[in-house]
This record gives structure tokens, C-alpha cells and sequence, in this order.
């Protein structure tokens, strides 16, 4: 199997140009063009040309794609216009072989990260073990987020994380320019919301940072350049909800109560891992989490309207109450 660490990223931009119907078929270099455009790095007309092979003739990667070249519309194209690498049909034996190594990895403590993708990706396989597809609307509907980018970059970082390898790196913040390039040492990655982020430390301010793969504009492993520190994920997330955490900051505890409709809900989905019942009777659901307050603590309480007051600490309840008034000044005027 070819052995390149960013192939499995090239056969499918290749994959995805290919498939793509609003485009005219690409010649060589408008097809390099595009791959390098979407990967943010240069590859070269030869590393192209052994991808089309490999995707054709490897045995071990199974595509065998219908890949030619269209000479009345001067590019490349699928022969079958229905192929895609992604839409492969999978053995009976090989869906089973995945099953189980997805069982083990879910009982595995340390890749507590990964329950979640781990547990839809069980479902998809189950779902496609018994029906021979791997979408089923008219059964089973899956969230999914179809316009999630910055993915090409996760086997790059994967792969550094391994290896604790140093990363070159560039990144665009929200309504920013382009950053300039700065060394970082990555730790994890990590999804939140169906997007994944990237946690790691920068080296010249020697700062942990969360970074959203969408907004990776540049990272290029410097396998050479290795660091040796280990990062205790559960313990930098401790008292976060969500993916902010606030450096040095001291955690608060904060008392919320909940509406007796919403109180079911709050009891069998924890908004928090610290969560602690204070009271559940006829006023409703009192609970206390301990964590650093943040925007996506502001974003779930609004979320529940009418059906929750912040009881602890004041400044807390105050901001929220002055969120609700501004809400509804903008409906009244």
C-alpha cells in the first residue's frame, strides 16, 4: 500500500474534483492545480500521476477507480459517472472485522474523546451491515455537518501527535488576516459540535491554544523536530463546557434552576461532569456545576429560555438577565 502519510488525503480531493459535476473536467495540471489549492501544499506532476495509478491499479487500497482521460472534453473523469471512492461496497466479513475493533477501542479509557464518532460509526456499520448501504433516510437519519472543512489537515496532525513532531504552522482567525508561520507543538485533537479542533502549544509564547481545523490554513510536519512533554487532556478540560478554556482562571460554582418539564432531561444528559443535584421537587431541578463560565455556557443557558434561572452567582444571572431584556427590546420595537 502506498506509504505516503498525506496519499489517503490526495485520493480523496482527487476523488471529490472528480465527482464534482459543476466543474468541466480537469486536465493534468488544472487537476494538480486544484489538489494543491485544496490541500494548501505544492505536490509535484509525478506524485499526481502515481495517485491516478494507485487509486486505478492498487490491490491493496480495493478503489480500483474508473479513472480516464475524456479527450473530447480535454480531462479527467470517472468512466462510470455513478463511482466514487467513498460509495464502495464493503464485505460482510470486513464490516464484522470493524465492528469489533470498533467494541474494543469504545471500552478503552484513554480514547475517551473519541465515544462519540466512535458510537455513530457503529451505528453507520450497523446500518449498513443490514441493509448493504450506508445511508438510510427512510430508517435512520445521522447529524452531520456537510460543509465541514480543514479535514485534509487531520491525518497531517494525527500523525505529528503520534510521532510528537513540531508543526509548521498558519492560521486565520475570524475576520483576520492570515497569521505568519510559528512552530507549535500539537497534543490533541478533538470534535465539539461536529467540528474538530486542534489543541496545541505555541513556542514562542509557550501558550496551549485551541485551534478549529477549518481555520488551518497552512501545517507542515517537521518529523526531525520532535518535543517530549505529555498533555493530560482530562485534566486541561476539567472545567470547561465545550472547547474554551480559560487559561489560569479560577472556576465558579454555579447554581441553576430548572423548570420541572426540563428536569427529566437535565438528569439523564448532564450538562457537565461536576453536575450535583441540590434539590428536584415542585419548584423544579436546583443543580450546581463548577466550571470556568464561558460563551458556550451563555449560549446553552439562553437556549432554555424560560425554563432556567441562574440562581449562583449573581454577576451570572444579571448578564443573563440583560441578554433576555435586550432579546425582547428587539422584538418590541
Amino acid at each position: 500500500m502506498p506509504s505516503t502519510k498525506n496519499a489517503l488525503s490526495r485520493y480523496y480531493t482527487i476523488d471529490e474534483i472528480l465527482c464534482n459535476r459543476h466543474i468541466a473536467p480537469p486536465g493534468k495540471k488544472e487537476l494538480l492545480r486544484l489538489v494543491e489549492r485544496k490541500l494548501g501544499v505544492r505536490i509535484s506532476e509525478r506524485t499526481l500521476a502515481q495517485d491516478i495509478s494507485d487509486m486505478r491499479e492498487c490491490e491493496e487500497l480495493g478503489y480500483f477507480a474508473p479513472i480516464v482521460y475524456d479527450r473530447q472534453r480535454g480531462g479527467y473523469v470517472y468512466e462510470d459517472e455513478h463511482y466514487s471512492i467513498r460509495g464502495l461496497k464493503i464485505q460482510d466479513e470486513h464490516l464484522n472485522i470493524l465492528m469489533v475493533a470498533i467494541q474494543q477501542l469504545s471500552g478503552m479509557p484513554n480514547l475517551k474523546e473519541l465515544q462519540q464518532p466512535l458510537e455513530q460509526l457503529r451505528r453507520v456499520v450497523m446500518v449498513g451491515s443490514k441493509t448493504g448501504k450506508f445511508e438510510y433516510p427512510d430508517v435512520v437519519q445521522m447529524e452531520h455537518h456537510p460543509d465541514a472543512s480543514g479535514m485534509e489537515h487531520f491525518e497531517t496532525l494525527f500523525n505529528a501527535i503520534l510521532n510528537k513532531n513540531k508543526l509548521r504552522f498558519r492560521y486565520q482567525k475570524f475576520g483576520k488576516e492570515e497569521s505568519a508561520p510559528y512552530t507549535i507543538r500539537p497534543y490533541l485533537l478533538r470534535e465539539y459540535k461536529n467540528r474538530w479542533y486542534l489543541v496545541a502549544r505555541r513556542e514562542d509564547n509557550n501558550l496551549v491554544r485551541i485551534y478549529g481545523l477549518d481555520r488551518i490554513t497552512y501545517c507542515h510536519e517537521l518529523s526531525r523536530d520532535t518535543f517530549k512533554e505529555d498533555f493530560n487532556a482530562d485534566q486541561y478540560f476539567r472545567y470547561a463546557l465545550g472547547i474554551t478554556v480559560v487559561d489560569d482562571a479560577v472556576p465558579v460554582q454555579i447554581e441553576l434552576l430548572f423548570s420541572k418539564e426540563d428536569a427529566h432531561y437535565i438528569l439523564s444528559n448532564k450538562i457537565h461532569h461536576s453536575q450535583e443535584v441540590i434539590s428536584h421537587d415542585e419548584l423544579g431541578l436546583h443543580i450546581s456545576i463548577i466550571l470556568h463560565p464561558s460563551y458556550e455556557l451563555n449560549m446553552l443557558i439562553r437556549g432554555y429560555g424560560p425554563g432556567v434561572r441562574v440562581l449562583k452567582p449573581d454577576w451570572l444571572a444579571e448578564r443573563i438577565r440583560l441578554d433576555a431584556l435586550e432579546t425582547a427590546a428587539r422584538y418590541n420595537s
